[in-house]
């Protein structure tokens, strides 16, 4: 991939960067100019998109994954649940375990058939939220295209599909009922300890004969706004947070299972950004690019499921999908399940709305909640769901 240094980017960046270090200005800047601040960055961070003039930028925040001081798990369970020394270790190594049945083939399709009907044929009562045409600091990071995207009525019918599949277990309690089974909560409980929280799901097609998802990492979720961490545990290179993917339908290396890069977790890795405006034509800006990672070296592990089998991972870990070269369409749906001393969302994003740079939204999260899985939540970081007549009555 061509890239080239951007000079006008790199003297916006100086002077953005800047200005995120004195907050006492903050209260005296439009918003149009907050939303351009990268608030929640470090110096590393900086120097990496200011040094390549923004051809190398960070999705997610930099850290290292250190392992735990001892791989026992962290609580004791039912024998039909547990999980050794090794297994524990495999994670670590790997950066996933599994696959595990959760349910029978049957059930699996009865869920997706469910789900299909009664819940992604419906909008989300979760979410209010507005388009913008700007983007805040995605608008300085990435390059527009030629024609840049205009919020049509085209363009929101692409978006809501997207919109409609999370965090649906919020406002379906057959949903919800899947996160809370045994099978998951006590394996996690043996990778992050007796306490859990549920704070966001999601539901994934691969159609028929179509491409897989692009390789890709997460840790804090910086990449939302590109300005500040979604997700702030205590301690940002321990391992705070799980996700559960469950296959709905077979999921193999015919139709759009996932795949992953053993050990890759060890690191956060820069996405290597094109810069050169005539060959940009992507319409998710933040994914331009690839990551810095010498994929022709490493090793990738396919992890095929059959329809009610599920994994962990940490989406730490580089992961993706393989294409579906079959008629029929690969459904799965995930979960990510963390210790409660960690806290999902600023006061900033409560205050004035998450923006979506990739979907270019500002949700209002006034309905969003943390689901308690297992144990007590002794930090009261987060604000727990207590049932969708709570959320009625927050929405009226």
């Amino acid at each position: 991939m061509a890239t080239q240094f951007d000079f006008a980017f790199a003297i916006n960046l100086v002077f953005y960067y800047i200005v995120a270090k004195l907050p006492f200005l903050h209260p005296l800047l439009p918003q149009s100019t907050k939303d351009k601040l990268p608030t929640g960055w470090n110096f590393h961070m900086f120097w990496v998109a200011f040094s390549t003039g923004g051809t190398r930028i960070y999705n997610d925040y930099p850290s290292k994954m250190k392992d735990p001081a001892s791989f026992e798990p962290k609580v004791k369970v039912e024998p039909s649940y547990q999980l050794d020394a090794t297994d524990i270790q495999s994670f670590y190594e790997n950066g996933y375990i599994g696959p595990f049945d959760l349910m029978t083939p049957e059930e699996a399709t009865s869920l997706k058939d469910h789900l299909l009907a009664s819940v992604l044929t419906n909008s989300s009562k979760m979410w209010d939220f507005e388009f913008e045409e700007q983007t805040g600091l995605a608008d300085i990071l990435f390059p527009s295209d030629e024609n840049d995207i205009e919020i049509t009525e085209e363009f929101k019918k692409s978006v809501m599909p997207h919109i409609d599949k999370v965090n649906r277990h919020l406002d379906d309690e057959r949903l919800l009922s899947v996160y809370r089974r045994p099978e998951i909560i006590e394996r996690c409980a043996q990778l992050l300890g007796p306490d859990l929280l549920l704070w966001k799901t999601d539901c994934f097609e691969v159609p028929g004969h179509k491409a897989g998802t692009p390789w890709h990492q997460a840790s804090l979720w910086l990449f939302h706004n590109m300005r500040e961490c979604v997700v702030n545990p205590p301690n940002h290179e321990d391992l705070f947070q799980v996700t559960c993917w469950i296959a709905l339908t077979d999921s193999n290396r015919e139709r759009g299972c996932m795949r992953i890069i053993p050990g890759s977790h060890r690191n956060i890795y820069p996405t290597i950004v094109n810069r050169n405006f005539d060959e940009v034509d992507q319409i998710y800006r933040y994914d331009k690019g690839e990551l810095e990672f010498p994929f022709a070296e490493a090793k990738e592990h396919f992890i095929e499921t059959k329809a009610g089998q599920f994994f962990l991972f940490t989406e730490r870990v580089i992961h993706g999908s393989v294409g579906n070269s079959t008629g029929e369409p690969r459904w799965g749906i995930n979960g990510r399940i963390a210790r409660p001393d960690t806290r999902f969302y600023t006061p900033t994003m409560f205050e004035q709305g998450h923006q979506f740079s990739y979907h270019k939204l500002r949700a209002d999260l006034k309905n969003w909640r943390a689901v308690l899985l297992r144990g007590q939540d002794r930090y009261h970081y987060n604000r727990l769901y207590n049932g969708k007549s709570e959320l009625t009555s927050v929405s009226n």
